[in-house]
């Protein structure tokens, strides 16, 4: 029985979101499938992190802050953003701002169910705390990155100048940043609530950003 509570708390949290987000879409809702295989390629994009992520620590940065920001939010937030924007980005269904949140958030969330089920059942005598705990606070934490990045990532979509690489580096910067001072935070042990006070601020953006861009996507009826 604990096996099935184990695996629930770390699948079900980040599916639940996105299914909130998805329906979100209100206008014009996204295939199943580019959702589905959006949340793949995060789910994939776990490996080069991983990969990039040997390379780096605090001992070798010798410093936490830029670790945060630099050994692990820019790492896991520019790999999502580069496969947002290689494999998901060219689709012609992407055809109104709203979608770079959708897409954006499976990315995301398919990273995060990957990175919960190892969190989760790496401390299989406490997963369950672990998985509630993160239900509430880590995984939000990178739903909310996405929404943030995806909101610019919809808005470059439909620039043809020197003003879409703008938006798209705008997007990955300030997802590093809620992403990196989370992540500080935490690491300084004392500071916690302020990890909560950073997820809670990018929470509230994150239903703004939301709001924007249903109120102007092409679909949507007078």
């Amino acid at each position: 029985m604990e096996i099935l509570v184990l695996i629930a708390l770390a699948i079900l949290p980040p599916l639940g979101i996105a299914y909130y987000v998805y329906h979100k879409d209100i206008h014009e809702k996204e295939p199943i499938s580019l959702v589905v295989k959006s949340f793949a390629f995060g789910a994939f994009s776990v490996v080069p992190v991983l990969l990039v992520s040997e390379m780096w620590s605090v001992n070798l940065i010798g410093n936490i802050f830029i670790y945060a920001m630099v050994g692990v939010a820019l790492i896991e937030e520019g790999f999502k953003l580069l496969f947002l924007k290689k494999f998901i980005f060219p689709n012609p269904e992407f055809n109104e701002p709203f979608d770079g949140i959708v897409y954006a958030v499976m990315v995301s969330l398919g990273f995060a169910t990957v990175e919960n089920i190892f969190y989760v059942f790496g401390c299989y005598d406490d997963g369950i705390t672990v998985g509630i705990m993160r239900m509430f606070t880590a995984i939000p934490l990178h739903a909310a990155c996405g929404v943030v990045m995806g909101y610019f990532v919809g808005l470059a979509k439909f620039k043809h100048d020197g003003k879409r690489n703008i938006l798209l580096l705008k997007g990955l910067i300030c997802a590093v940043i809620i992403h990196g001072l989370y992540d500080y935070f935490i690491f300084q042990g004392h500071l916690f609530i302020l990890s909560l006070v950073t997820l809670f601020i990018a929470i509230k953006y994150s239903k703004k950003a939301i709001k924007m861009h249903q109120d102007i996507s092409p679909f949507k009826k007078d």
